[in-house]
C-alpha cells in the first residue's frame, strides 16, 4: 500500500492498547499504512497475554491499561518504548510515569495522529542500545506477520472478527456440535479448522467433506461406509468418513444439501455416537466431533420440509456466524497486505504492492464472493503484475468497470502517486462512519452518541462522502 505523504515506512512491531474502538481503528489503519506490524487489544485481560510470544518495539497504551501493562512491558522487554494516551484528568499521572521512566511519553486526548506518529518515530530512534543478552532474546522471540493469524489460520482485526475469535476459543474447549453460518467464501472451513486445532482433538484427524459435491445415492455410504454386497459394486467392506475421523473432527460443509433419509441416519449417529454402515446389521461406536456449515437459510429449509427440525436442534447446539467481507471495516486492507506478503514469501520475491487504481477498485467492490473472491483477484493480479506493482488492469474483468470517485470525493494529492496524510485519515473516517451507521441501521442520532459528535456533524460528513 502507499504511505501517506511525508510518512516514510516505519516497519516497527507495535502493540496498540486502546479502549476507544474508533480511535484504535484509525490509528491501526495509519500504522499499517506505514508498514508496521500491529496487534490491537481492547481488553486488559487479553493484553496481559500478548507479551510472551511477541517482541514489541513500541506500545501505544491507554491510561486505563497502564497499571497492569507497564510492569509486564518492562519485564518482557526493557527496551520497549511505551507511549500513553491520557484524558485531561489523567495528565498528572501520565507525567509521573514518564518522569519515573516507566513510559517514554504521553499524548493528550483527543488524539492527534500526526503527533502520535511523530512521537513514535522519536521513541524508536531513542531506544536504548541492547545488551548482548537483550539482543539475543529479541532475535529469538517470534515475530508476527503484517497481521497475526489467529489460531494460525485466520486474519482480521474488526470487532466482529474479534468476537468470532472469542467464541471459537470458548467452544473449542467443549465437545459441543457446532453450526457455522456464513456466505459463500467467508472461510467456514477455516473456522472449523480453528475450532479443531484449538481443542483437545487437535492431534487427531480433521476430515472435511462437501456434502453438496457428493451424489445423493453415494453420500450415506461415504459418511458411514458399507459392507461387501450392500449394493452392486460393493465387492469389499469400506470404512466411511466417520471412521476415518474417529478421535477427531468431521466437518460437514453445505449440510443443507443432505437428503432427508441421510439426515435421519446422521441424527442417529449424533445421538447414539455410533454408525451403521450401509448393508450392515450391527452398529459401530465412533468418537467424532461434528462441525457443520451452510450458506443457506436453514429456517427456510425447515419451513419447506427440506431439513429435519430435530437434526437442526442437534447440530446447532452452538452457532457461529461469520461476517461477510463487506461488513469487516478495514480488514480488507489487512487481508490484502497479508496475502501479498505470504505470496511474495512463498515465491521468494520482493513484496508485491497495489497501485492506487487497484486499491480503489478493491475498496469499491461489494465482494459477493468474500475472501475467496479476494484471493482469486489478487492471485490474478500477482500473476500479471509488472515490477511488483498490481494495477487495476491486472485484476479480473469485474473490477475494470469500478466507478471512479467523483471529483468531490477524490483524495487530494501532492502531485505524486501518494495520498496526503489528511486524505488518508479522511478515508479512514469515512469508512468508520459508514460502518457505525450500518451497525445502527442508519440511526444518525445513535451513531452521533456513539461517536461523540453532533447529529449536524454526521450530516455534514455524509455530504462530504
Amino acid at each position: 500500500m502507499n504511505q501517506p505523504n511525508g510518512s516514510a515506512s516505519i516497519g516497527a512491531r507495535i502493540l496498540l492498547l486502546e479502549t476507544d474502538e474508533g480511535r484504535g481503528e484509525v490509528l491501526r489503519c495509519l500504522l499499517r499504512s506505514l508498514d508496521c506490524r500491529v496487534r490491537s487489544v481492547g481488553i486488559v485481560e487479553e493484553a496481559s497475554e500478548v507479551f510472551s510470544s511477541r517482541a514489541w518495539d513500541a506500545i501505544f497504551c491507554d491510561m486505563a491499561f497502564s497499571e497492569v501493562i507497564l510492569p509486564l512491558a518492562k519485564a518482557a522487554n526493557p527496551r520497549v518504548q511505551v507511549i500513553l494516551f491520557a484524558n485531561y484528568d489523567e495528565v498528572s499521572e501520565a507525567g509521573k510515569l514518564v518522569s519515573s521512566g516507566d513510559a517514554y511519553g504521553w499524548l493528550p486526548k483527543p488524539l492527534r495522529t500526526e503527533k502520535a506518529i511523530q512521537m513514535l518515530r522519536q521513541a524508536l530512534a531513542e531506544r536504548p542500545t541492547p545488551t548482548p543478552a537483550q539482543q539475543a532474546t529479541e532475535d529469538n522471540t517470534p515475530t508476527s506477520d503484517i497481521s497475526e493469524k489467529h489460531f494460525g489460520l485466520m486474519v482480521g482485526e474488526d470487532t466482529s472478527m474479534q468476537e468470532l475469535y472469542r467464541q471459537i476459543q470458548k467452544v473449542s474447549d467443549s465437545e459441543m456440535t457446532v453450526l457455522i453460518l456464513g456466505e459463500s467464501g467467508t472461510g467456514k472451513e477455516l473456522v472449523a479448522k480453528s475450532i479443531h486445532s484449538a481443542g483437545s482433538r487437535a492431534k487427531h484427524p480433521f476430515i472435511p467433506v462437501n456434502c453438496s459435491s457428493l451424489p445423493e445415492n453415494l453420500l450415506e455410504s461415504e459418511l458411514f461406509g458399507y459392507v461387501k454386497g450392500a449394493f452392486t459394486g460393493a465387492v469389499h467392506n469400506k470404512d466411511g468418513l466417520f471412521v476415518a475421523a474417529n478421535g477427531g473432527t468431521l466437518f460437514l460443509d453445505e449440510i443443507g444439501s443432505i437428503p432427508l433419509p441421510t439426515q435421519m441416519a446422521l441424527l442417529r449417529a449424533l445421538q447414539e455416537r455410533e454408525i451403521r454402515p450401509v448393508g450392515a446389521t450391527h452398529s459401530i461406536p465412533v468418537d467424532v466431533r461434528v462441525i457443520a456449515a451452510t450458506n443457506e437459510d436453514v429456517e427456510k429449509l425447515k419451513a419447506e420440509g427440506k431439513f429435519r427440525q430435530d437434526l437442526f436442534y442437534r447440530i446447532s447446539a452452538f452457532t457461529l456466524r461469520i461476517p461477510p467481507l463487506r461488513e469487516r471495516g478495514n480488514d480488507l486492507e489487512l487481508l490484502v497486505r497479508s496475502y501479498l506478503e505470504e505470496t511474495s514469501r512463498n515465491s521468494g520475491t520482493s513484496v508485491l504492492r497495489l497501485a492506487d487504481d487497484a486499491w480503489e477498485a478493491l475498496r469499491q467492490h461489494k465482494w459477493p464472493g468474500n475472501i475467496r473472491e479476494l484471493h482469486h483477484a489478487l492471485e490474478r493480479g500477482a500473476t500479471l503484475a509488472e515490477d511488483g506493482i498490481i494495477h487495476r488492469k491486472d485484476l479480473p474483468e469485474e473490477f475494470q468497470a469500478a466507478t471512479e470517485q467523483k471529483p468531490s470525493q477524490s483524495a487530494p494529492r501532492d502531485g505524486s502517486d501518494v495520498l496526503t496524510l489528511k486524505a488518508y485519515l479522511r478515508i479512514c473516517e469515512r469508512q468508520y462512519l459508514q460502518k457505525i451507521l450500518r451497525e445502527n441501521q442508519g440511526d444518525k442520532e445513535q451513531a452521533a452518541r456513539l461517536l461523540g459528535i453532533s447529529v449536524a456533524t454526521i450530516y455534514r460528513k455524509l455530504s462530504e462522502l
